[in-house]
């Protein structure tokens, strides 16, 4: 798809108007559907989730629907997540799992499902009586650590991807020759919904992404140098919201995320050198740091964010993709193993 130069300032009025609707957005609850922060794809982990300027395969939608824009073959991915305690016996799992089709018109459409999940969370009987005192006084009322049962906590989300490709051609004066320039837009549409012992939640949400790709060879008209991408995305601009069967009512924060990755060729068999970096604002600002080498089938990674360092790598073999991340989650560094398969 092709755009008149003159619409580029709709696309930056679009870009100004999201950032500051980001900054009108602070009465929103802190921890709900906090799952959603947990990243996808063993590539994103691996490079710190320093992704909102990244583009290939499908973890990308998490963090900006517009990365979708660039893939051109079917794509199936997943990954199983055992988290806290060992792999055999965790104490909770996370599941993604997802799908995309090229659109005829251009395009991609995908669906992605995650799922977060907590067995055998331990229920204990109610104290018995007035106050803490009385429990000191009398050995009797004090509770003897008897489980009483156990309860499970589910929560699942539903995205609906869409991402197109826009391409325009910018004119630099008469000093420059014209720089053709790629545009895509991406959004998600998501249905969440938790339960946690006979409670449950739903709600809706809608994510939206831009991004600007182009060749600084063309631009600065040195030929070694490489691609560049700069990428925007927000994050439940809509005011997600959690409706309790209770009637009450959870809000998502929004999450604004702005960042530049570079690809360059490295000359040597047909490798690259990507990095990543991604500003992320939510509950705070954190600056997300990526370093991606790809050579032909294999490809070397590492990151870091708040939680500290991350490391993996990919590899890929007729249209087969798997990759590995070692990286830390909370009070633990953890293995994650991702593969997709592309038609």
């Amino acid at each position: 798809m092709t755009v008149k130069t003159s619409h580029i300032g709709w696309y930056l009025l679009l870009l100004i108007g999201c950032w500051q609707g980001a900054h009108t957005a602070r009465a929103e609850g802190r921890y709900a559907a906090a799952t959603l922060d947990l990243g996808v794809g063993a590539r994103s982990l691996a490079l710190g989730g320093a992704m909102v300027a990244a583009y290939g395969g499908n973890e990308v939608f998490r963090y900006n629907p517009a990365g979708m824009a660039f893939a051109s073959r079917p794509e199936v991915a997943m990954m199983y997540a055992p988290t806290f305690g060992t792999p055999g016996a965790p104490m909770a799992s996370f599941t993604w799992l997802s799908g995309r089709v090229p659109m005829p018109a251009g395009g991609n459409l995908s669906l992605h499902w995650t799922r977060f999940s907590v067995d055998d969370i331990p229920v204990y009987p109610k104290l018995r009586g007035d106050s803490f005192i009385d429990r000191l006084e009398n050995p009797a009322l004090r509770p003897d650590g008897t489980v009483a049962g156990s309860i499970r906590d589910v929560e699942d989300a539903i995205y609906l991807s869409f991402a197109r490709p826009i391409r325009t051609v910018i004119p630099l004066g008469w000093l420059y020759t014209d720089l053709p320039v790629e545009i895509p837009i991406g959004l998600n549409v998501k249905i969440l919904r938790q339960s946690l012992a006979q409670s449950s939640a739903s709600g809706i949400g809608v994510d939206f992404g831009l991004m600007m790709k182009f060749s600084l060879a063309h631009l600065l008209d040195i030929r070694r140098m490489g691609e560049v991408c700069l990428g925007f995305s927000m994050l439940d601009f809509t005011r997600t919201t959690l409706v309790w069967n209770n009637q009450k009512e959870e809000s998502i924060r929004r999450a604004t995320l702005a960042g530049v990755s570079y690809r360059q060729a490295t000359g040597f068999h047909n490798s690259h050198l990507t990095f990543f970096w991604t500003f992320q604002e939510k509950y705070d600002q954190e600056h997300l740091f990526g370093l991606e080498f790809d050579l032909a089938r294999f490809a070397l990674r590492c990151g870091y964010n708040r939680a500290g360092l991350s490391a993996g790598a990919g590899l890929s073999w007729r249209g087969l993709r798997v990759d590995y991340a070692f990286t830390a989650v909370e009070f633990e560094y953890v293995h994650r193993l991702g593969c997709a398969f592309v038609f």
